[in-house]
């Protein structure tokens, strides 16, 4: 169930990952600080927590609501509980590593020259003809 509710939560993308080209979940982006998962009679009572990349990012709110539809929303879920970290101590390195690399590769990507302007064909220019 624990893998379930992961996929779950790494449908709610963060905009900023989508802004850099690369979408990412709150999985891949290490968003989830934590996460139990317990079996009871009526189903599984999900917790989870949330954090933020930045201090100023004012997407923790959404993200914890969008969490809670999500996993409310699982079959075999009875109890969501969702909480926001608040301690702002997120890193590049809690990336997901296969998400790290994609990202990399969007971004050199965008380093090379024909990535700016992809329908232009890039050639050498040829001279001008001297006038006659």
């Amino acid at each position: 169930m624990e893998d379930l509710v992961r996929a779950q939560l790494d449908l709610i993308i963060d905009p900023c990952a989508a802004a850099a080209g690369a979408p990412a979940g709150l999985v891949e982006m290490g968003l989830v600080r934590s996460l139990a998962v317990r079996d009871t009679p009526d189903g599984a009572a999900v917790r989870v927590t949330i954090g933020v990349t930045e201090p100023g990012c004012l997407m923790g709110a959404a993200f914890a609501a969008q969490a809670r539809e999500h996993l409310e929303a699982m079959n075999g879920v009875s109890e969501v509980a969702v909480e926001l970290d608040h301690h702002a101590d997120w890193a590049p390195s809690d990336l997901a590593p296969a998400y790290r690399l994609r990202l990399e590769e969007v971004r050199a990507a965008r380093r090379r020259p024909a990535a700016f302007f992809p329908d232009i064909p890039h050639r050498t220019p040829t001279p001008p003809e001297p006038a006659a």
